[in-house]
């Protein structure tokens, strides 16, 4: 029996997965924005990492006769997203494979990761290639026109101009970045994140259709905002209030996109809550007083690391109500 169905699966190449196609549907304003703002090289780095992530998952999912699962499409574009727009393909490259192999494959395949893929891949090259993640940020395309849609890439010579981003600016203390640059665009910053309003775009669509955790999303931004706000009223310095904060650095796109990954989130709903105050707490404490500009990456993978303890917990607290209620209507 066991056979047949192994047979019936490998006869598919992909595995139809619905709630993945309505998140890679929900990153089309991210990529678009990305071609306008940094060139055509942009999306042909996202098309790269799909051909790298499709064929390294093939590699495991033959031996298993499994077809490959649409989500390694969701691990790619977010993957690629997230990165810089000149980043070196051989980067990307490497990032993938490590984004399928080592947060996914190595833990059984798909719904046994305990990290988010994406996440991790980019971690993993952040420390590898620091130069070619944090050195070098080619600027943006202006609002104006077709932007860069005639262009390969913002960066035409090497010796062109670079720009620093604008969470790096602020915690230099250097200059605060308008915040209608930060919500329209036409910033410094990783290739799909650099628009809030591409993002809410996109993160409204996974909000509305549930394809993303409500509660997660909810927990990350308002603990986010609620920190800032008190930490910028007591006068903590490279504190600018809540708005620039919550709009700079792909927070949003990390609240929406990233924490939401429904294998390495917690389960349960309060659990999801005390999910999202770690990874707002971290992402504060590590872009504010930490040697990183932004902490959104290592607190996701934070609040990975505790999402099994925090459903056990959960679930051990209801088990225990649940009998203490049984045992009190028993006495009665």
């Amino acid at each position: 029996m066991t056979i047949m169905s192994n047979a019936v699966k490998a006869k598919s190449l992909l595995r139809k997965q619905p709630p993945m196609r309505r998140v890679v549907l929900a990153t089309v304003p991210c990529v678009m924005g990305s071609v306008y703002f940094f060139g055509w090289q942009a999306f042909v780095s996202i098309i790269v990492c799909c051909l790298v992530g499709f064929i390294t998952e093939y590699l495991f999912c033959r031996n298993r006769s499994e077809p490959v699962t649409e989500a390694v499409f969701v691990t790619a574009v977010l993957f690629a997203l997230i990165m810089p727009p000149n980043v070196p393909w051989h980067v990307l490259i490497v990032g993938m494979v490590f984004a399928v192999v080592f947060s996914k494959e190595v833990f059984g395949g798909f719904g046994r990761n305990i990290f988010n893929p994406a996440i991790a891949g980019r971690c993993f090259v952040y420390i590898c290639f620091p130069v070619a993640m944090t050195g070098i940020w080619p600027p943006s395309a202006s609002l104006e026109g077709l932007g860069a849609l005639t262009q390969w890439s913002t960066v035409s010579s090497a010796d062109a101009m670079t720009s620093a981003t604008p969470m790096a600016l602020m915690k230099a203390g250097q200059l605060l970045p308008s915040v209608q640059g930060l919500f329209f665009g036409g910033l410094s910053g990783t290739v799909g994140v650099t628009s809030v309003l591409l993002i809410l775009i996109g993160g409204a669509y996974l909000f509305y259709t549930k394809t993303a955790s409500r509660t997660t999303i909810l927990s990350v931004i308002v603990t986010y905002i609620l920190l800032n706000g008190i930490m910028a009223s007591l006068g903590v310095p490279r504190f600018y209030g809540t708005v620039r904060p919550l709009l700079g650095g792909g927070f949003l796109f990390g609240a929406f996109f990233m924490a939401t990954d429904p294998i390495s989130s917690p389960k349960t709903n309060a659990g999801r809550i005390f999910y999202g105050i770690i990874i707002a707490t971290g992402t504060m404490v590590i872009r504010n007083f930490s040697i990183f500009n932004g902490g959104m990456m290592f607190s996701i993978l934070l609040g990975n690391m505790f999402a099994p303890i925090i459903d056990h917990a959960v679930n051990s607290y209801t088990k225990r109500r649940k009998s203490l209620t049984q045992v009190e209507e028993t006495t009665q």
